[in-house]
């Protein structure tokens, strides 16, 4: 197995081990993402980098049983996860695949979500330009994304108190505003609005959110590529969280971007 298999690889098992907590934490960010969305009851939604499950059941929820919820995930053992949650709902469907190449027929689709699932393609352009190929006439999207580490505490404080410095992991892809705005608009998007959304975000108490913040985000990232830094980054991101814990639960803001847009403009009556 190649450098990079190995990193998905464990990415991907970490993200399965992690996922109620990780659901826990970022549930009521990709809600304001779906309400963004407005009303979808009885239309066609794909989820964008579905990870294990809730955002699918989430969204069903929304559509009703007249409407259908499609998940791409490229992750095996997330995919395997989200099957298995999903699995007696009728109007879900999973699909592994690479969202930047969907694998759908074009004009199949009333809307596009994603709960921190489009921050990781090669090519913005042109995966945004083949998603929204899929959109029928007036069809929405709606996501949400980070915004740059140093403006995220759930990645800085971590960061800070394990005494490291870092570049910009690969989920900050589009924490630039003006940056999100041209490639929605190069890939052919209308109606773009970016807007902020800083929330307070907890998985829970200390150990709980030493595990998450040691194994995913910008933290995880490092310690993943370099193990040997965990026996000093670990204490010390403890004693952190053990200062910040309050009634024994941790509270980190996130600080991020809702973003929407419409596969085609909308002229003025």
């Amino acid at each position: 197995m190649s450098g990079s298999q190995s990193t998905f690889a464990n990415a991907d098992q970490t993200r399965a081990e992690l996922s109620d907590l990780i659901d826990q934490q970022m549930s009521r960010l990709g809600l304001v993402a779906m309400d963004a969305l407005g009303s979808i009851e009885g239309k066609s939604v794909l989820d964008v980098g579905c990870g294990t499950g809730q955002t699918l059941i989430q969204l069903a929820d929304r559509v009703g049983p007249a409407g259908r919820v499609i998940g791409i995930e490229i992750a095996p053992r997330v995919l395997s996860l989200a099957l298995g949650r999903t699995q007696d709902r009728a109007h879900i469907s999973l699909v592994q695949g690479d969202a930047s190449q969907p694998p759908l027929p074009d004009w199949s689709l009333d809307a596009l979500y994603s709960r921190f699932g489009v921050m990781f393609f090669a090519h913005p352009v042109r995966a945004f330009s083949k998603l929204r190929r899929l959109l029928r006439p007036n069809g929405r999207v709606a996501f949400v994304c980070w915004r740059a580490t140093g403006e995220n505490e759930i990645d800085f404080a971590p960061l800070e108190a394990a005494g490291l410095t870092f570049e910009e992991p690969p989920h900050a892809s589009l924490a630039n505003a003006t940056v999100i705005e041209k490639v929605l608009e190069e890939a052919g998007f209308h109606q773009i609005t970016v807007r902020p959304l800083d929330v307070n975000v907890s998985c829970g108490g200390v150990e709980a959110t030493l595990n998450v913040v040691t194994r995913v985000g910008a933290l995880g990232k490092m310690l993943r590529e370099a193990p040997e830094l965990r026996q000093k980054a670990i204490p010390r991101v403890r004693a952190m969280l053990e200062r910040r814990a309050v009634a024994g639960k941790v509270d980190l803001t996130a600080s991020t971007w809702i973003v929407t847009a419409t596969s085609e403009r909308v002229e003025a009556c």
